[in-house]
Order: C-alpha cells, then sequence, then structure tokens
C-alpha cells in the first residue's frame, strides 16, 4: 500500500477544506434564500391583508363596511361567517341570507335541502354560481360576508365575475377572525389561481368545467350550512 508524501497529503487536506467550505457556502445560500422567500411571502401577506392597508389596496374606502343591500350572501367556510351574517339581518343591513352552498329556487320548489346543493369547489365557484343564482332573484345590492384574511381574494374573484352585471358588491369581513392570529399565506399563494380560475369561468366556463374535473376536489365546507333563507 502506497504511503502519501507530504505534499500529496497536504494537498488532499487543502481540497477536503475546500469541499467543506463549498458546502457550507451552499448551505448558507439556500438558507439565505428559504429566509428571503418566506420573508417576502410574509411581508407582501401584512401589506396586502393587513386590514387597516386592505381598503387602499382595492381603492375602496368603504370595503369591509357593512353596507344596506338586498341580500347578504355567506361564502363557505368557518361558522363565524353566518353567525355574523345573522347578526347583520338582525342589524335591518338585508332582508334575506343565502349561503353558496345551496341553491334557494330549488328549495322553494319543495325539494329537500341534501338535494339542493350547488356543489362549489372553491371561491372562483362561489362567485360564478351566486351570478347566476342573484341574476335570477334580480338582486342589486348584495353583501358578501367572508373571513377577514379571506377579504381581499374574495374581493378581486367576485368583482372579476361579476363585471358587467350591474350589481353592486360589498364584501366584507367577520370582526373576530384577527389578521394577526395566522399570518394567511395560503391566501397570499392562492391570489392569483383564484383570479385566473375566474377570469376563465367567465370567458370560457365549458373548459373552466373541464379542467376542474381532473384537478384534485377540495370541497368547500360550511360548519352552519343548516342556516339559511330561502
Amino acid at each position: 500500500m502506497r504511503t502519501l508524501g507530504i505534499g500529496e497529503e497536504s494537498l488532499l487536506r487543502m481540497k477536503d477544506a475546500a469541499a467543506r467550505r463549498s458546502y457550507a457556502r451552499g448551505g448558507s445560500v439556500l438558507l439565505m434564500a428559504l429566509l428571503l422567500s418566506f420573508g417576502s411571502l410574509y411581508g407582501a401577506n401584512w401589506l396586502i391583508f393587513h386590514p387597516d392597508i386592505t381598503p387602499g389596496f382595492l381603492h375602496d374606502p368603504l370595503l369591509g363596511i357593512p353596507q344596506s343591500a338586498d341580500v347578504i350572501v355567506v361564502l363557505a367556510g368557518n361558522g363565524e361567517r353566518i353567525l355574523y351574517a345573522a347578526s347583520l339581518i338582525e342589524r335591518g343591513l338585508a332582508p334575506r341570507l343565502l349561503t353558496t352552498l345551496v341553491d334557494p329556487a330549488c328549495l322553494r320548489a319543495g325539494h329537500p335541502l341534501g338535494t339542493c346543493a350547488t356543489g362549489v369547489r372553491n371561491t372562483a365557484d362561489e362567485a360564478l354560481v351566486m351570478r347566476r343564482v342573484l341574476e335570477r332573484e334580480q338582486m342589486e345590492r348584495i353583501m358578501i360576508v367572508t373571513s377577514r384574511s379571506h377579504l381581499v381574494r374574495a374581493t378581486a374573484v367576485f368583482r372579476v365575475v361579476f363585471l358587467g352585471s350591474g350589481m353592486e358588491l360589498n364584501v366584507v369581513p367577520t370582526p373576530h377572525d384577527s389578521f394577526h392570529e395566522s399570518p394567511a399565506i395560503r391566501e397570499l399563494l392562492s391570489f392569483f389561481p383564484s383570479l385566473g380560475c375566474a377570469v376563465l369561468g367567465r370567458l370560457n366556463p365549458e373548459l373552466y368545467g373541464w379542467i376542474m374535473q381532473y384537478r384534485r376536489p377540495v370541497l368547500l365546507r360550511d360548519a352552519a350550512t343548516s342556516a339559511y333563507d330561502a
């Protein structure tokens, strides 16, 4: 077995040290990239979803402030939304309450609640279904109730879908869904995909429906689906 010379041993040590330094630099770069990515997402999320900044971001000083409406539509999600919507009904801000999960015309026809589900899978579905429902119901002023962290995305999606309908939208968040409890990174990452679905659903409903058939279903659930007014 050949013994390494002093020069060869020093060269190997230098190469080993260089490899370790290169590995350490690579790890540092990766860690820095992850930290910058997270910081950018968190920072953008704070700017977009902070309750004091959101109205200015969407150029609507009344965004998030309940206004008188012909109907209140509750988006599927946590039960806090429907409880808040019911309190707005009690305050006399609207005479009716609808959920995106149920077709009111189906209920009026006498069909059981279980057979009147709209089958919505995401926010774009909710907006597309409710445009058809509310046009049929001849509503003009619509109040949409959602969560605070969902406010920007829901507003953007509904405005795209309801563009040209002549209906006035007032999107409001529940008061107890504090922004500071969660950074809502998921909402930020879902913003553009949701907006794309809304645009496609308006321009090409057939293609949108075909794509959604092959997409992993993420059904929306509401903790209080029995609370509605047909």
